[in-house]
C-alpha cells in the first residue's frame, strides 16, 4: 500500500534534519575552534614557571661556620629573585655526606638545592667507604665563592709557637705530639693542615670536630695546639688577643689581615688551599631549571651590596657557568685524590 504524502510529516522531517545538521555543525565548529585554540596556545617549556613553592638550601655543617654564613644570606636573596622562600636547612655530619645524600635523592625539580663545600664535592669520595651518594647524583649549578683560611695557635702559646717554622720544627722533634683541630675529616681545615705536612715532611696528630664553632672552642680550652680556620670565623677571636694568626693559607694576604704572610712567603711555595663553594641539584633536574638558577645566582653576585657584603665576610664571590664549576670540581677532584692516596687517609665515621 502506497503511503500518502503528508505535508505535516515532511515539516516535522525536515525541522529535525534542520536541527540535527544546526547541532552537528555547531559541534564541528566547537572542535574547530577548540582544536584551533590547542594549535595557536603557546606550549610552555621545561621550568618555565619554576619555581612555584618553597625551596631549601641544604647545608652540610652546623650553623656558626662560613657555610652558615654564605649561605644564609645567599638565601635571602635567592628568596627575592625568585619569588618564593628560600629556606637554610643544616643537615651537620660526616663531612657534608648527610647533606649531600638527602638532595641526591630528592626529586630532581630543583626544590632541594646542595649548598656544597670542598668536602662533599671533591673529598668525600676519596676519603668514604660509605658514600650516600655517588658525586655524578649531584649536577653542578655554579661556583658560589671561595674563603681564605688562617693557621691559628691559642695566645697562651706563642712564646712555643711565635711562627710557622717552630711549629714545623716541633712536628718534626716529636712526630705526632702536636695536634690540630678540624672542622671534621675532609673538610677544608683538615686539608689545609694535611697539606702542610706533605710540604714540611712532619707529622701531626688530627683531631676532628663536627663543625668550625666546636673546634674553635678546642683550641681555646687548649686541648689541640694549632688549627686552620676561616678567617672570617677566626678574626673576633683574633682581635680579642684569643688566638694569634702565624699564615694564610691562599697565594695572595689577607686585607684583613695585611701583616700575616702566607705558607708560600713562609718556606712553602707551593701551598695552596682555600675553601670553596657551589650549588648543586639531583641529577636528572632540567637544563631550564639549572640555567634558570645559574642566571640567578651570577646576578644575585654581581650586586655592589653583595660584593661588598661578602668582601666584609673575608670571601670573594666566583661568578661562573655549571660547565666552568664543573671543571673546577674536575680539577679539585684530581689534586685531593692525589693528595688523599698518598697519605692513606680514610674514615667510615
Amino acid at each position: 500500500m502506497t503511503k500518502r504524502y503528508s505535508y505535516e510529516e515532511d515539516m516535522k522531517s525536515n525541522k529535525f534534519s534542520l536541527r540535527r545538521r544546526a547541532l552537528s555543525g555547531a559541534i564541528s565548529l566547537a572542535l574547530l575552534a577548540t582544536s584551533g585554540m590547542l594549535i595557536s596556545q603557546p606550549v610552555k617549556a621545561e621550568g618555565d614557571d619554576y619555581p612555584t613553592r618553597t625551596i631549601s638550601l641544604v647545608l652540610g655543617y652546623p650553623a656558626g661556620g662560613i657555610n652558615d654564613v654564605i649561605a644564609r644570606r645567599l638565601a635571602v636573596d635567592l628568596a627575592e629573585e625568585l619569588g618564593v622562600a628560600v629556606i637554610v636547612e643544616n643537615k651537620a655530619g660526616a663531612n657534608g655526606a648527610i647533606a649531600a645524600g638527602s638532595v641526591a635523592r630528592s626529586k630532581p625539580d630543583g626544590y632541594n638545592i646542595m649548598f656544597g663545600a670542598i668536602g662533599q664535592v671533591s673529598v668525600n669520595q676519596f676519603l668514604r667507604d660509605d658514600m650516600p651518594y655517588e658525586p655524578d647524583d649531584l649536577l653542578p649549578v655554579g661556583k658560589v665563592a671561595e674563603a681564605n683560611n688562617v693557621l691559628v695557635i691559642n695566645a697562651a702559646n706563642v712564646d712555643k709557637f711565635p711562627d710557622v717554622a717552630a711549629v714545623v720544627k716541633a712536628a718534626k722533634a716529636d712526630p705526632g705530639a702536636i695536634t690540630y683541630a678540624s672542622f671534621g675529616i675532609g673538610s677544608s681545615s683538615h686539608l689545609s693542615a694535611e697539606m702542610l705536612a706533605k710540604e714540611a715532611n712532619i707529622k701531626f696528630l688530627h683531631v676532628p670536630y663536627k663543625g668550625s664553632s666546636p673546634a674553635m672552642v678546642g683550641l681555646l680550652g687548649g686541648d689541640v695546639d694549632i688549627m686552620f680556620d676561616s678567617i672570617n670565623t677566626a678574626l673576633p677571636h683574633i682581635k680579642s688577643g684569643k688566638i694569634i694568626p702565624l699564615a694564610i693559607t691562599k697565594d695572595t694576604r689577607s686585607a684583613a689581615l695585611p701583616d700575616v704572610p702566607t705558607l708560600a712567603e713562609s718556606g712553602y711555595p707551593d701551598y695552596k688551599v682555600s675553601s670553596w663553594f657551589g650549588l648543586h641539584v639531583a641529577k636528572g633536574t632540567p637544563r631550564p631549571i639549572i640555567d634558570k638558577l645559574n642566571a640567578v645566582l651570577r646576578k644575585i653576585q654581581a650586586k655592589p651590596e653583595i660584593i661588598e657584603y661578602f668582601s666584609r665576610q673575608n670571601v670573594d664571590m666566583t661568578p661562573s657557568t655549571p660547565e666552568e664549576y664543573g671543571a673546577f670540581v674536575e680539577t679539585e677532584n684530581a689534586r685531593w685524590g692525589a693528595l688523599i692516596k698518598e697519605l692513606n687517609l680514610k674514615t667510615s665515621n
